[in-house]
């Protein structure tokens, strides 16, 4: 006589959950923490020099390479750098070749970015688009 297919699926089981219960599990004993985990937020003014100019002023200068993405009004990135400890805390930008009206600057590091717009023209400056 054969035994029946459910003593058989039950002793399965039986045995498979036996098997998996004796197999020994690797557990971790230390803790590791990205490096720029302490990376402190950047800080930055945006400061018009002219139209279609201006300068990113940071707060403090950094030992490490600052991110800074320059995207037009529609969030085209229109430019893409790095501020370098060499560049101190100012850098100067000139996108009087290009048509927009407001830039939205990025600036950041690895943990922390932060952004800030800034108007193509100085106070009191006509476009000539007719646009104001």
């Amino acid at each position: 006589m054969y035994p029946s297919l459910l003593a058989v699926a039950l002793a399965f089981v039986s045995f498979q959950y036996t098997f998996s219960q004796g197999i020994s599990r690797r557990f971790e004993t230390e803790i590791s923490f990205p490096r720029d985990l302490n990376t402190p937020e950047v800080k930055f003014n945006l400061q018009l020099t002219g139209s279609r100019q201006f300068k990113i002023v940071l707060d403090e200068t950094s030992k490490e390479l600052t991110n800074v993405r320059v995207f037009d009004i529609l969030g085209n990135l229109i430019l893409e750098d790095k501020i370098t400890p060499s560049d101190g805390l100012q850098k100067h930008y000139d996108f009087s070749s290009t048509n927009s009206q407001l830039f939205v600057v990025e600036v950041g590091n690895a943990k922390y970015n932060k952004t800030k717009s800034i108007y193509a023209h100085p106070p009191g400056e006509r476009s000539g688009s007719g646009l104001e």
